[in-house]
């Protein structure tokens, strides 16, 4: 059967299937028949099919070995997974159903243990904490043999970017310990934040978004598979909206068919918007209005109610201000502001007053343009 999801029916497959990024794939590709690569760092934006060619690569490097000698890791989702989920014994996820517990639930069992009984053998006793799980979760699989003498194992590490400092340095002395038997895939939005010492040990390879033409080109292709009638306003409404993410272009193709029969530009648009694009859009639109009482009520509704982080609410800020008509040089001064405040929200401690600093600045430039 088919996949449900669009986005997993068409993610790639083959090289062929990749647009837009020919310099990295055909990169990996002569890597891939020497049989012989380094570390790897994958950076690009989300949607631009890292994690895919990840996998394609380890494929083809590992062949039959595949499926023991390769490992994906995410970081986020093991630094969020909760200690008490982690404390269970393999035994115990073994009397729950398939459903009921997942391939990363098993791991993180075992590696609990082992950062336990690293943790003894150093003399302390208690548990070990989400940083040591991390560290252990990684050195782990690296550590052990592979199945296959003349292969090496490989560890991808998805959402790399949330590795800290400390972590990296921890995972510098990883690669260098255990690097006759293991290398590693990182997949990251950016190389900011990362310490030059393992971009030094590591090939960089770069996935670019690719153009408003080729993700025009895309989805046409996808529309003409699944027999979807669109028109040319809509899919330019899909290809602006979706940011050159093609995961979530797809997603935006699939979610607009089964609301009509075509689809239109009016349709995208509906069904592109989230609450976040919707409330921030607001926040600005009354900030520059100049009811700030009100858009710093609807601001603080946002982040202490609805639970959105600052980041998530100065990111979309930012693209809805890059939408709006404002002059060039009026917009440089916007933008620039933005990027002050998205500064100070990682080092300052209050991140609502930097917000409202936001919109006063908003309706301070838009008064001074007008």
């Amino acid at each position: 059967m088919d996949p449900v999801l669009w986005c997993v029916k068409y993610r790639p497959k083959d090289w062929k299937d990749f647009i837009g990024k020919e310099n990295s794939i055909n990169q990996l590709k002569s890597l891939a028949k020497s049989s012989v690569f380094a570390n790897m760092i994958f950076y690009g934006p989300a949607g631009t099919g890292k994690t895919a060619a990840a996998e394609l690569f380890s494929k083809e490097i590992l062949s039959d070995s595949f499926s023991a000698n390769y490992k994906i890791l995410n970081i986020r989702d093991v630094w969020d997974m909760p200690l008490t989920k982690a404390k269970r014994t393999v035994q115990d996820l073994a009397k729950l159903g398939r459903e009921e517990r997942s391939e990363l639930d098993e791991y993180m069992s075992i590696v609990y243990r082992e950062a336990k009984t690293a943790r003894k053998l150093r003399g302390r006793s208690g548990n070990p904490t989400r940083s040591q799980l991390l560290q252990e979760a990684i050195r782990f699989f690296a550590s052990t043999a592979t199945v296959v003498d003349d292969k090496v194992k490989i560890l991808v590490l998805d959402e790399a970017d949330a590795l800290t400092h400390s972590m990296q340095q921890a995972l510098r002395r990883t690669m260098e310990l255990y690097s006759d038997a293991c290398r590693f895939i990182f997949i990251t939005p950016s190389l900011s934040g990362w310490s030059p010492a393992i971009i030094s040990r590591s090939l960089v390879l770069k996935f670019p978004t690719p153009t408003i033409e080729i993700t025009q080109d895309f989805i046409r292709d996808i529309a003409s598979k699944e027999n979807v009638a669109i028109d040319n306003a809509a899919i330019s409404a899909i290809a602006r909206e979706s940011g050159g993410d093609l995961r979530r272009a797809i997603n935006l193709l699939q979610i607009a068919s089964t609301a009509s029969d075509s689809v239109t530009e009016d349709i995208v648009y509906e069904y592109s918007e989230t609450q976040l694009v919707t409330r921030v859009r607001n926040v600005v639109t009354l900030s520059i209005d100049g009811q700030y009482e009100a858009a710093r009520k609807d601001l603080r509704h946002l982040l202490a109610v609805d639970g959105y982080s600052p980041q998530e609410v100065c990111l979309e800020m930012e693209r809805d201000i890059v939408k709006r008509p404002f002059d060039h040089d009026i917009m440089i001064r916007v933008l620039d502001r933005v990027a002050e405040i998205d500064y100070r929200l990682l080092q300052g401690k209050n991140a609502f007053i930097h917000l409202t600093a936001l919109l006063a600045s908003l309706r301070e430039i838009a008064t001074e343009e007008s």
